[in-house]
Order: structure tokens, then sequence, then C-alpha cells
């Protein structure tokens, strides 16, 4: 092989990151690094390569472990996007201009559905913006237990006193079967920056922030109707307590949260019970991932990991504000009792997304 041929077929393993070949102007030959400097850049690129996927293996754990632990409905879905990202092959973006090209992508994964458009700003950052979502519905449900044993034993005084009989008596608990759902309906943007234009991996970081005519929405609720029984069994009691004591109280079904009781209210004629996890509109992201935002080729696929940083969490139940979440969690199912008691301890919300870009110009 001559020294000419050599040059071309060494030259795009260089340093040089987008391939840009060193030239002798005087000669208008091209040459090569000198031996010590081209491993010495070697190194340095391995080095870098070993720490960015030495952290994405540590935040891969750790979001792991966490998703497992504290949200065990996400199980299968968590295992079908880490299979997704680790096939993900893309190419690299190691020829995009600044301004020149513009993607739109969409994307699944912890925090819903989105959509979004990407475009590169400088050969090693990339402007996102998008929108995210989760459908409506339950992802799973969950057991409020509420102290029935006081109306009980006004039931049985009754019967005892003024021999009525009721036709729908009360246990010692009345369980509320709820449904837990996510509010995640955000704006986005979002910077991604490659270390190197020629590699996959990318450090991304941005906002959500969740617009105006979704405020008022939970990121988390749990919300659920008393049986039919205990329902009628509570309107049945006050009657009958009224009929012999005009002055007596209505008597109520309630949750007992530290000192303080919330009380079952009347929607649609059934008993409802509602909790709503708030946090302020803004949240901060961070995170890692590998893939492409504007492909070299049409299509393109990104797998990240990351976690969304809330703050001012508050915890409400039957719109009252919940002073110690903490002691909240207890009254709740076993596995709503784990996501509120993470909510509380740990102000972040891990992500998991796989993402999947076309590239329009």
């Amino acid at each position: 092989m001559d020294t000419k041929r050599a040059a071309t077929w060494w030259t795009p393993f260089l340093c040089d990151p987008v391939g840009t070949q060193t030239q002798d102007l005087q000669n208008r030959n091209l040459t090569l690094y000198s031996t010590e400097l081209r491993g010495l850049c070697g190194r340095e690129d391995k080095h870098l390569f070993l720490f960015l996927f030495s952290c994405l293996i540590i935040w891969l754990i750790f979001a792991l472990v966490l998703t497992i632990n504290q949200f065990k409905f996400m199980k299968r879905f968590f295992i079908l996007l880490l299979a997704a990202g680790v096939v993900s092959g893309v190419s690299a973006q190691d020829n995009m201009e600044a301004f020149r090209h513009l993607s739109i992508g969409a994307e699944v994964g912890l925090h819903g559905f989105g959509v979004e458009l990407a475009m590169p700003v400088q050969k090693h950052l990339v402007l996102k913006a998008g929108y995210n979502w989760v459908p409506s519905g339950d992802l799973f449900t969950t057991d409020l237990t509420l102290d029935t044993k006081d109306l009980r034993d006004a039931q049985n005084t009754i019967e005892s006193n003024h021999l009525h009989t009721f036709a729908n008596k009360f246990g010692e608990n009345s369980v509320i079967n709820s449904g837990l759902q996510l509010g995640m309906t955000n704006y986005k943007v979002m910077l991604n920056w490659y270390p190197f234009v020629s590699r996959r991996f990318y450090v991304s970081g941005g906002v959500y922030y969740t617009p105006s005519s979704k405020q008022d929405d939970s990121f988390i609720r749990i919300s659920g109707k008393t049986t039919a029984n205990d329902w009628a069994a509570l309107q049945e009691l006050n009657d009958v307590e009224h009929q012999y004591n005009p002055a007596a109280g209505n008597r109520e079904l309630a949750l007992k949260i530290g000192d303080r009781n919330y009380a079952v209210k009347d929607v649609d004629g059934c008993g409802y019970m509602q909790a709503d996890f708030k946090m302020d509109p803004l949240k901060y992201y961070v995170g890692l991932g590998i893939g492409r935002c504007v492909p070299n080729n049409i299509v393109g696929l990104q797998f990240e990991l990351g976690a969304m940083i809330y703050h001012n969490a508050r915890l409400y139940c039957q719109d009252q504000e919940v002073g110690s979440i903490s002691d909240a969690a207890a009254e709740f199912g076993n596995d709503a009792k784990e996501i509120i008691e993470y909510v509380d301890k740990y102000p972040i919300y891990p992500q998991v997304s796989l993402r999947l870009s076309f590239r329009m110009f």
C-alpha cells in the first residue's frame, strides 16, 4: 500500500471528530498526525467513551431499582423499553449543519407519550421542543380503608333501643376500591449535548412545563367510590337518627389521616373519595442517552434514561391539603403507599424513554 493511499485510509479514524483532514499547504499532500499524538487522542477518546458508558450503566441500575421497587405496575413496560434500547442502531450526526436540518419524533416512556421537533444549533448541540401526555385511565387499583366501627355501633344501639332493623349494615371497615391515574401533560424544551459529533452518546437537560389549562390536574390522583351497601347504610342511619333526635348531626364516612378526618362526599348519589398529589408546573430534567435526534438516514432510534426533578410537592385529600404526606401513605393500599412514600422522600421521577425520529430535511 503506498503512502498516499494509506493516509487516505487512516484519516477518518484520527482525533478530528468530524473527519477533517490535515493538509500540508506547501506541497498540498495529505499528511498524517504523528504516532504519539494519535495514540494520545485515541486514549482520551476511549476514556471519555468509558466514562459516558459507565454513567449510563449506573443510571440504568438506579432507574431499574426505583422502577421495580416503587412502580411495580411498570415492570413489563420498563423491560420492553430496555430491550428496544439495547438493539437501537442509529447513525451518526457528524454531517449536520446548524439550523439546516429538522426532524420530528414520537416517543413512549414512563412519562407517557410524546411528540417533538429537533434541530441542530451547533455541531455538538441539538435543540428540542415537544409535548407529552398520559392517556386517561387507571394504571392500577388500590384500596382505601375507612374505619366504620362507630357507625356500626350506632346502628346496633338504634336496633336495640328502637327495634329498628337496618336494611344495610356496616362492618368494622368500609373499603373503597380506587384507581390510580397519572397526570403528565407537559410542554418541554431540551438541549442535547454530544461530546463527539461522531459518537452516539449524549447528555440531555431542560425543563418541563405544565400548560395553564392542565395546572389543576394532579400528578398522581387516587379516587374511588364507596360500596352501594355502605353508602345506603349511611343514608339510612342518618334518616333514622333524625327521626328519633331531630337535633342530631349527620354522621360521616371519613378517612382519618393523622388527627384529621376527611369525609366522603356525595357525588351523583354515591360516596366519593379523592386524593391528589400536586407539584409546581415547572420541572427540571437531566438525562443520558444513546442515539441521534436528527439521523443521517430517514429514521433514527434513541434510548434515554433520566430524571424529572420537581419541587413544592403537596398532597390533598378531598380538596384539603394534608400536612404530613408520610402519615397519609399509611392509609393507602400497598402499591399506592409505596408510590406516595417515594414521591415524599425523593423529589425526582425516573424517566425511561424510547424515541423514533424521522428526518424531514
